[in-house]
């Protein structure tokens, strides 16, 4: 005989069917439309996050989509020359690091490496900010 399991459809998230309004000017409705949009939310459940104090952050446009694409190809050429180092003797790593010459334009690279990375950090730590009614002039 065959036990019979109940389905239910039961969510764990429970539905929200209670309407709370604003009133607010037209370019105060576009700016949270395009808050909300620029973080792959809905206007309700940005409203509502904002409500509890949470800091949305945007998605990443494409241009940092590139950015950041571009730091990890960075990242995996450090992995490989840290791998091809190891796979030197003793010997061969003490010549190539003794070559003025080389190190020089090596520490270039890091340092044009270590500068992207900052500058990528540095355009998305941009907090999402809410006008407050005394802050209309920024909207």
């Amino acid at each position: 005989m065959k036990n019979k399991i109940n389905q239910t459809n039961h969510s764990p998230i429970t539905k929200r069917n209670v309407f709370v309004g604003a009133k607010v000017t037209p370019q105060q409705k576009e700016e949270i439309h395009v808050l909300a949009n620029q973080c792959g939310m809905t206007v309700s459940d940005y409203l509502l996050a904002r409500a509890y104090n949470y800091k949305p952050k945007a998605r990443l446009t494409k241009e940092e989509s590139l950015l950041l694409q571009n730091l990890d190809n960075c990242r995996a050429d450090l992995v490989n020359y840290v791998s091809a180092l190891h796979g030197m003797n003793n010997k061969q790593r003490s010549e190539m690091f003794n070559r003025i010459p080389f190190m020089v334009g090596w520490l270039q690279k890091l340092g044009d490496v270590a500068e992207a990375v900052c500058q990528f950090l540095e355009s998305v730590r941009v907090p999402n900010n809410i006008p407050s009614n005394n802050q209309t002039d920024d909207l």
